[in-house]
């Protein structure tokens, strides 16, 4: 068990050819999804912009004890992500990722964290950039 994240490409950058009035759209987290499994499997690999494996739920914790260290057991990312190292269905919508990326830089900023951190930081800083680019938000997988 453990946590991962993924940004899912808007419909429009999607190559959907003549199947495209057959794809929907999940609202809450911008998945493309087709009811018809032959069509799923033909479009599954392009529906993802950016999926990260974030860490299984032992190394979430260690990240999370070394961010309230940094910045503070209340912080954006303790409260909303590292709470718990297995929340699949959550979501970081558009309207957080200033905030997110704020602290991502103010962890970075102190020059300090461990190789986990340090990945996580920049899996992280892939996904708000996927978020922006695509318009959707991150999902927890």
């Amino acid at each position: 068990m453990g946590l991962d994240a993924v940004v899912y490409r808007k419909r429009a950058h999607l190559q959907l050819g003549h199947d495209e009035e057959r794809a929907k759209v999940i609202p809450e987290t911008g998945e493309v999804y087709f009811e018809d499994d032959k069509l799923a499997r033909k479009y599954d690999h392009q529906r993802e912009a950016v999926a990260h494996r974030l860490g299984n739920a032992a190394l979430i914790g260690t990240v999370n004890d070394e961010v309230s260290q940094l910045i503070g057991p209340e912080s954006f990312l303790a409260r909303k992500i590292l709470y718990s190292g297995t929340h699949s269905g959550d979501v970081i919508p558009l309207s957080d990722l200033a905030e997110l990326s704020a602290e991502l830089d103010s962890i970075r900023k102190t020059g300090k964290g461990s190789p986990y951190l340090l990945d996580f930081l920049s899996a992280f800083e892939e996904l708000i950039q996927a978020a922006k680019e695509e318009r959707n938000p991150i999902v927890f997988v």
